[in-house]
């Protein structure tokens, strides 16, 4: 399990950097022209082809984790952050951020979270484990 848990904090941490750095973009460029909705839209494939190649490389690093345990894992990690961050840095209460997520954009955010986590078997089945 601590291999497990160490695979999927290390592929966490690759997409959520890809996140960190496309975030600003999304929020301080893309928004103000698309909404919200459309920035998240604008994003989403960008983060799933973050999240595929970070689940290939994670894969190949750990080629003992199972990927649905990977996914699993990681998307923890994913929602502590995502909860963390949203209460800590963006000032909401938990009842604000479970309203967002019934949102448009939060609802898209959803679908992109459960694609971060499905990502390390769809990666597992696009390209041989070594």
């Amino acid at each position: 399990m601590a291999r497990a848990s160490r695979a999927a904090a290390v592929y966490f941490a690759l997409v959520f950097a890809a996140g960190f750095l496309i975030g600003p973009v999304r929020e301080f460029v893309i928004a103000p022209l698309t909404g919200r909705f459309g920035a998240v839209l604008l994003e989403a494939p960008i983060m799933l082809t973050a999240s595929w190649f970070a689940a290939r490389w994670t894969l190949r690093r750990w080629p003992d984790v199972a990927p649905l345990r990977l996914g699993a894992l990681a998307f923890g990690f994913l929602a502590v952050a995502e909860f963390g961050g949203a209460l800590l840095l963006r000032r909401m209460s938990p009842g604000g951020y479970f309203a967002h997520l019934a949102t448009p954009e939060g609802l898209l955010s959803l679908a992109l979270f459960v694609g971060f986590a499905a990502m390390p078997h769809a990666a597992s089945q696009s390209a041989p484990r070594q």
